[in-house]
């Protein structure tokens, strides 16, 4: 497993935005709507999650 960035995302445990490193596993093909493991930076707590989505939202 090889941890490459991190995200602002929700905590289940910590019940706040904090930020979650990805944890990536190097033979997956990741698309943005494939579950990845994130871990909580603050609490260590590992959940698996959909990635953000890839373009702005001000397109839409």
């Amino acid at each position: 497993m090889i941890t490459l960035s991190s995200e602002l995302r929700f905590c289940d445990r910590c019940m706040l935005k904090t930020q979650h490193e990805i944890i990536e596993d190097p033979e997956a093909i990741y698309t943005y709507k494939r579950k990845r493991l994130y871990k909580c930076k603050e609490c260590g707590h590992k959940s698996y999650r959909r990635g953000l989505r890839p373009s702005a939202e001000s397109v839409y």
